[in-house]
């Protein structure tokens, strides 16, 4: 498995090739923008996100859209790398029986990407479930 950086403006391009797993928050965040001018309403994305910060549960927007997400606690309050981990690889296990994602971004900037969610990234992917993905993309506007 290939572990990248990048930008989202160099990503921006071939965005529809990945999977994106971010975290649930609403208004101007990584969601919205990856959900942005899709098949997903600005209701049913509040839903989602409220249903994934409530049941403190990775969730999916998958098949309707690309997109999946941890609870914003995770990025926002805990700021702990085995918590996150402990999310991502609740993603992977959901990836490889239903997604099947081959290629992942993953987008956790707040604006920016804190080394914990690096940690995090690399931890999870350590786990039996990351085996069928072939790239992860970091988007970190450097």
């Amino acid at each position: 498995m290939n572990i990248r950086h990048a930008s989202q403006q160099a990503i921006w391009p071939y965005r529809r090739d990945y999977h994106v797993l971010t975290y649930a928050e609403n208004g101007f965040s990584p969601l919205d923008i990856h959900t942005r001018r899709g098949a997903v309403s600005r209701n049913q994305l509040s839903e989602f996100a409220a249903r994934v910060n409530t049941t403190d549960e990775a969730g999916s927007l998958h098949p309707v859209a690309a997109v999946s997400a941890v609870p914003a606690t995770v990025i926002r309050g805990l700021q702990d790398p085995d918590a996150l981990r402990i999310h991502i690889e609740e993603f992977l296990r959901a990836n490889a029986k239903i997604i099947k994602a081959s290629k992942v971004l993953f987008d956790f900037r707040t604006p920016r990407v804190l080394p914990f969610v690096i940690a995090a990234i690399h931890q999870a992917a350590l786990c039996a479930e990351a085996a069928c993905i072939e790239e992860i993309v970091i988007v970190d506007d450097l």
